[in-house]
Protein backbone atom coordinates (compact mmCIF):
# COMPACT_ATOMS: atom_id res chain seq x y z
CA UNK A 1 0.00 0.00 0.00
CA UNK A 2 2.84 2.31 0.79
CA UNK A 3 4.39 1.85 -2.66
CA UNK A 4 1.14 2.75 -4.44
CA UNK A 5 0.91 6.06 -2.59
CA UNK A 6 4.56 6.70 -3.45
CA UNK A 7 3.89 6.07 -7.13
CA UNK A 8 0.88 8.36 -6.95
CA UNK A 9 2.95 11.21 -5.52
CA UNK A 10 5.61 10.75 -8.22
CA UNK A 11 2.88 10.87 -10.86
CA UNK A 12 1.57 14.12 -9.43
CA UNK A 13 4.95 15.80 -9.62
CA UNK A 14 5.35 14.71 -13.24
CA UNK A 15 1.93 16.13 -14.12
CA UNK A 16 2.68 19.39 -12.36
CA UNK A 17 6.02 19.62 -14.21
CA UNK A 18 4.30 19.20 -17.56
CA UNK A 19 1.83 21.98 -16.82
CA UNK A 20 4.49 24.41 -15.62
CA UNK A 21 5.17 27.59 -17.64
CA UNK A 22 8.70 26.47 -18.47
CA UNK A 23 7.36 23.35 -20.16
CA UNK A 24 5.04 25.52 -22.29
CA UNK A 25 7.93 27.79 -23.32
CA UNK A 26 10.00 24.81 -24.44
CA UNK A 27 7.24 22.96 -26.22
CA UNK A 28 9.56 22.40 -29.18
CA UNK A 29 7.27 19.92 -30.88
CA UNK A 30 10.17 17.75 -32.03
CA UNK A 31 9.30 14.19 -32.88
CA UNK A 32 11.72 11.40 -32.00
CA UNK A 33 12.75 11.17 -35.64
CA UNK A 34 13.47 14.92 -35.76
CA UNK A 35 15.50 14.69 -32.56
CA UNK A 36 17.62 11.86 -33.96
CA UNK A 37 18.09 13.75 -37.25
CA UNK A 38 19.10 16.86 -35.31
CA UNK A 39 21.67 14.91 -33.28
CA UNK A 40 23.09 13.25 -36.39
CA UNK A 41 23.40 16.57 -38.21
CA UNK A 42 25.07 18.14 -35.17
CA UNK A 43 27.67 15.35 -35.00
CA UNK A 44 28.62 16.13 -38.62
CA UNK A 45 28.83 19.83 -37.81
CA UNK A 46 30.86 19.70 -34.58
CA UNK A 47 34.32 19.33 -36.17
CA UNK A 48 33.67 22.44 -38.28
CA UNK A 49 32.48 24.81 -35.53
CA UNK A 50 35.49 27.16 -35.52
CA UNK A 51 35.36 27.70 -39.30
CA UNK A 52 31.60 28.07 -39.17
CA UNK A 53 31.90 30.60 -36.36
CA UNK A 54 34.36 32.70 -38.37
CA UNK A 55 32.04 32.69 -41.39
CA UNK A 56 29.10 33.75 -39.22
CA UNK A 57 31.08 36.60 -37.67
CA UNK A 58 32.25 37.93 -41.02
CA UNK A 59 28.80 37.84 -42.56
CA UNK A 60 26.79 39.02 -39.57
CA UNK A 61 28.96 41.95 -38.56
CA UNK A 62 29.60 43.15 -42.11
CA UNK A 63 25.86 43.30 -42.82
CA UNK A 64 24.67 44.30 -39.34
CA UNK A 65 27.38 46.45 -37.82
CA UNK A 66 24.87 47.79 -35.27
CA UNK A 67 25.09 44.43 -33.48
CA UNK A 68 28.86 44.76 -33.29
CA UNK A 69 28.44 48.15 -31.61
CA UNK A 70 26.59 46.51 -28.74
CA UNK A 71 29.77 44.71 -27.67
CA UNK A 72 31.25 47.72 -25.93
CA UNK A 73 32.24 48.17 -22.30
CA UNK A 74 31.36 51.12 -20.05
CA UNK A 75 34.24 53.16 -21.51
CA UNK A 76 33.01 52.64 -25.06
CA UNK A 77 35.82 50.26 -26.02
CA UNK A 78 34.97 47.34 -28.25
CA UNK A 79 35.14 44.02 -26.37
CA UNK A 80 37.00 42.07 -29.06
CA UNK A 81 37.17 38.82 -27.13
CA UNK A 82 33.41 38.77 -26.57
CA UNK A 83 32.73 39.86 -30.14
CA UNK A 84 34.90 37.18 -31.69
CA UNK A 85 33.76 34.36 -29.44
CA UNK A 86 30.04 35.18 -29.37
CA UNK A 87 29.13 33.10 -32.42
CA UNK A 88 31.16 30.06 -31.31
CA UNK A 89 29.49 30.37 -27.95
CA UNK A 90 26.05 30.40 -29.63
CA UNK A 91 27.02 27.31 -31.60
CA UNK A 92 28.13 25.55 -28.42
CA UNK A 93 24.76 26.45 -26.86
CA UNK A 94 23.01 24.77 -29.78
CA UNK A 95 25.24 21.73 -29.29
CA UNK A 96 24.56 21.54 -25.57
CA UNK A 97 20.82 21.76 -26.12
CA UNK A 98 20.90 19.11 -28.84
CA UNK A 99 23.15 16.79 -26.82
CA UNK A 100 20.70 17.07 -23.91
CA UNK A 101 17.87 15.97 -26.22
CA UNK A 102 16.18 19.38 -26.03
CA UNK A 103 15.00 18.63 -22.50
CA UNK A 104 12.95 21.65 -21.30
CA UNK A 105 14.57 21.95 -17.89
CA UNK A 106 18.14 21.42 -19.09
CA UNK A 107 17.56 23.81 -21.98
CA UNK A 108 16.44 26.52 -19.56
CA UNK A 109 19.64 26.04 -17.55
CA UNK A 110 21.73 26.18 -20.72
CA UNK A 111 20.06 29.36 -21.97
CA UNK A 112 20.24 31.36 -18.72
CA UNK A 113 23.86 32.47 -19.31
CA UNK A 114 22.83 33.60 -22.80
CA UNK A 115 20.06 35.74 -21.34
CA UNK A 116 22.49 37.32 -18.85
CA UNK A 117 25.02 38.07 -21.60
CA UNK A 118 22.34 39.57 -23.83
CA UNK A 119 21.16 41.79 -21.00
CA UNK A 120 24.74 42.83 -20.23
CA UNK A 121 25.20 44.07 -23.81
CA UNK A 122 21.67 45.52 -24.08
CA UNK A 123 20.72 43.20 -26.92
CA UNK A 124 17.15 43.44 -28.06
CA UNK A 125 15.03 40.67 -29.55
CA UNK A 126 15.66 41.86 -33.12
CA UNK A 127 19.44 41.60 -32.64
CA UNK A 128 19.05 38.10 -31.23
CA UNK A 129 16.80 37.10 -34.14
CA UNK A 130 19.41 38.33 -36.62
CA UNK A 131 22.17 36.40 -34.85
CA UNK A 132 20.19 33.18 -34.64
CA UNK A 133 18.93 33.45 -38.23
CA UNK A 134 22.48 33.99 -39.47
CA UNK A 135 23.65 31.02 -37.41
CA UNK A 136 20.85 28.84 -38.81
CA UNK A 137 21.64 29.98 -42.37
CA UNK A 138 25.28 28.96 -42.00
CA UNK A 139 24.38 25.65 -40.38
CA UNK A 140 22.15 24.85 -43.37
CA UNK A 141 24.85 26.03 -45.76
CA UNK A 142 27.51 23.87 -44.14
CA UNK A 143 25.27 20.80 -44.21
CA UNK A 144 23.74 21.55 -47.63
CA UNK A 145 24.81 18.26 -49.21
CA UNK A 146 23.91 16.02 -46.31
CA UNK A 147 20.99 17.63 -44.49
CA UNK A 148 17.58 16.03 -44.72
CA UNK A 149 14.24 17.86 -44.72
CA UNK A 150 13.67 16.36 -41.27
CA UNK A 151 16.87 17.97 -39.99
CA UNK A 152 15.92 21.31 -41.53
CA UNK A 153 12.55 21.19 -39.80
CA UNK A 154 14.15 20.17 -36.50
CA UNK A 155 16.72 23.01 -36.60
CA UNK A 156 13.94 25.46 -37.44
CA UNK A 157 11.84 24.29 -34.49
CA UNK A 158 14.82 24.48 -32.15
CA UNK A 159 15.61 27.98 -33.40
CA UNK A 160 12.00 29.10 -32.87
CA UNK A 161 12.01 27.65 -29.36
CA UNK A 162 15.18 29.56 -28.45
CA UNK A 163 13.84 32.79 -29.95
CA UNK A 164 10.56 32.40 -28.07
CA UNK A 165 12.36 31.86 -24.76
CA UNK A 166 14.74 34.81 -25.33
CA UNK A 167 11.82 37.02 -26.32
CA UNK A 168 9.96 36.05 -23.14
CA UNK A 169 12.99 36.73 -20.93
CA UNK A 170 14.08 40.01 -22.56
CA UNK A 171 10.62 41.57 -22.54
Amino acid sequence: MKSSSLRHSKGKSLVSRRSSPIHDTFDHGLSNLELVALQKAWRMLEPKLRKLSTDIIMDLYSEHYEIMDKFRDEDGKLCNYELINHSIWLLHLYGSIINNKVDPFKTKKILEPLIEKLKMYSMDVNSVNLQLDCTKKYIFSELRNSISPTSVEAFSKLNQTIVKYVHKKLN
